[in-house]
């Protein structure tokens, strides 16, 4: 089974667009969202293609996939128009590992919770990141749309390994065992 993640849309449906094409070709069970799905926020320049509402809708249109939590740009609006899940963050158990999702402007790799998880997976930050810490294994996608890295890029994750992807070519950027 494979899981999409991805973070830091900010408005954006040319990039949601390309997401949304590979999952069929990565046969993936579950979209992870970890945030700022429509909007860019005060400090981002919104993407060339701000349209936040054709983003709204093709969430909507893959809703049974998608899993998302909060981000510091979502507004109680968002949750009325989505018509899938966001949560605050998630604590899940995948492939027997404990696992939490945020967004990361709340918990992140330099505030984790106080509760002990294998995975944790933060978005907030644009940077994509796979690290061991203290037996915890850290990642962030990045973003699709506004990445500070350089790479739009997003993870798919099974019970065997981590990988990250860029967005446009399909490179393997970086992969990690679980």
């Amino acid at each position: 089974m494979n899981y999409l993640i991805a973070s830091d849309i900010h408005g954006s449906p040319s990039t949601l667009k390309k997401l949304i094409s590979y999952i069929d070709k990565f046969d993936v069970s579950k979209v992870f969202l970890l945030g700022d799905l429509y909007y860019s926020g005060a400090r981002n320049i919104p993407p060339s293609d701000y349209f936040p509402k054709d983003v709204v809708s093709l969430l909507n249109s893959i809703k049974d996939k998608v899993i998302s939590v909060k981000g510091n740009c979502e507004s109680d609006v968002d949750l009325m128009v989505s018509e899938f899940v966001i949560a605050d963050d998630l604590y899940l158990n995948l492939f027997n590992k404990d696992i939490f999702l945020t967004h990361g402007h709340k918990y992140s790799f330099d505030n984790l919770p106080k509760f002990k998880c294998d995975i944790f997976i933060q978005g907030h930050t644009h940077i994509s990141k796979i690290e061991r810490k203290d037996g915890m294994l850290l990642l962030n996608p990045g973003s699709i749309t506004l990445p500070k890295d350089n790479n739009k890029s997003f993870m798919i994750m099974n019970e065997e390994k981590v990988t990250l992807y860029d967005l446009d070519s399909l490179q393997v950027l970086k992969e990690e065992i679980l």
